[in-house]
């Protein structure tokens, strides 16, 4: 018998249900961490043109310990851009190894990964700005909003 193993996709109605009923939205911009993480990413947001995250984009807030069905959420959702702050793909039933902060398009959606945003902010309040360059970097080349 040949060893391998069966790759299973987790669900996504839960998360599509915490997101805003709006469906004509090209991002989607996922996280986890505390309630306090919120409002620096308010900051990168309205930075990149997204003042209105709740019209502009679709924001989600999701555990990173649980699975989540990305790909079935992205194609329910049709958005074309992606970023991820926090997240190993395998969670999100994503099977490829990208590096963090270099977008990477895949069947018509482009994605960007990111270090957590406790990470980002914290390296950036000890006087480390490299991580946040190079979201900010990132952003400008794919994210920003026209």
């Amino acid at each position: 018998m040949l060893p391998f193993r069966l790759i299973g996709q987790p669900e996504y109605r839960q998360a599509l249900q915490q997101l805003s009923p709006e469906r004509q939205l090209d991002l989607l911009v996922v996280y986890h961490g505390e309630l306090a993480r919120r409002a620096f990413l308010g900051r990168i947001l309205a930075a990149a043109g997204y003042r209105d995250p709740g019209t502009q984009l679709h924001l989600l807030e999701w555990p990173a310990s649980d699975d989540l069905d990305l790909t079935g959420l992205i194609r329910e959702l049709k958005v074309t851009k992606v970023i991820l702050f926090g997240y190993t793909t395998d969670r999100l039933g994503l099977h490829i190894d990208v590096a963090n902060y270099f977008p990477v398009s895949l069947a018509g959606v482009t994605y960007l990964l990111a270090d957590g945003l406790e990470y980002i902010e914290q390296t950036k309040d000890a006087g480390d700005n490299r991580a946040a360059g190079a979201l900010w970097k990132a952003i400008q080349q794919d994210f920003k909003n026209q």
